[in-house]
């Protein structure tokens, strides 16, 4: 199983893009460069996402190079998937429980909490207002273009929003995942392997171990 160690990165009353720039000099670098399913889908983006926490919330920057821009989802609540994505499952225990937190390129949010995988129910309208989202296209809806495409975009996920409502955890289970299902070079990337055949991103059995750093 894979792991990786998360350290303590005090937000401070900054801004989150204030706070991106320390991300990504201090935070755990997490490569989403796993191509599960090669032959189908050869397409590789340059994936980074920089991963830091405190008591409040997980903070993620993911950074994004590749081909393709679509950021064509309505809104939050809306799927995402077949976008420019960025993702995060998570599971505070072993088991078929988990979150998952989907984004594009603008910022617009899907997700929604699972107690199995072909059951979910999606997050209140007052979790998805409480993460707080900052990039380089947030609020760019609407586009739909191929080439050479760059993006960043950072994400505040407070604890409570995956289940902890005493406080933050030690440690959790997750993996992530880069996506653009319709785009001109739809790609499956994920950070943990993935055992199947074709592209399935909800199997928290493969998930990896995230520890958070004292």
């Amino acid at each position: 199983m894979k792991q990786a160690i998360i350290p303590r990165i005090e937000r401070q009353g900054r801004s989150l893009e204030a706070l991106t720039t320390t991300l990504r000099e201090q935070g755990q670098a997490i490569y989403i460069d796993t191509l599960n399913w090669l032959q189908d889908f050869p397409h590789r983006p340059l994936v980074a996402a920089y991963l830091g926490y405190d008591d409040e919330a997980l903070y993620a920057c993911y950074v994004v190079a590749g081909e393709d821009l679509r950021t064509l989802s309505p809104g939050d609540g809306h799927y995402v998937h077949e976008d420019s994505c960025v993702e995060l499952f998570m599971q505070r225990e072993r088991g078929e429980a988990y979150t998952n937190f989907e984004f594009n390129a603008a910022g617009v949010c899907y997700a929604a909490h699972h107690t199995s995988p072909s059951e979910s129910t999606l997050l209140t309208e007052g979790e998805f207002a409480a993460i707080e989202r900052w990039g380089s296209h947030l609020g760019q809806r609407g586009i739909e273009t191929t080439g050479a495409h760059a993006w960043t975009l950072t994400v505040s996920l407070p604890w409570w929003t995956m289940g902890y409502t005493a406080g933050r955890p030690d440690h959790f289970f997750a993996n992530l995942y880069k996506c653009g299902d319709k785009t001109a070079h739809p790609h499956f990337l994920s950070w943990a392997p993935i055992v199947e055949v074709k592209p399935a991103f909800h199997r928290p059995q493969f998930f990896g171990e995230f520890i958070l750093q004292p």
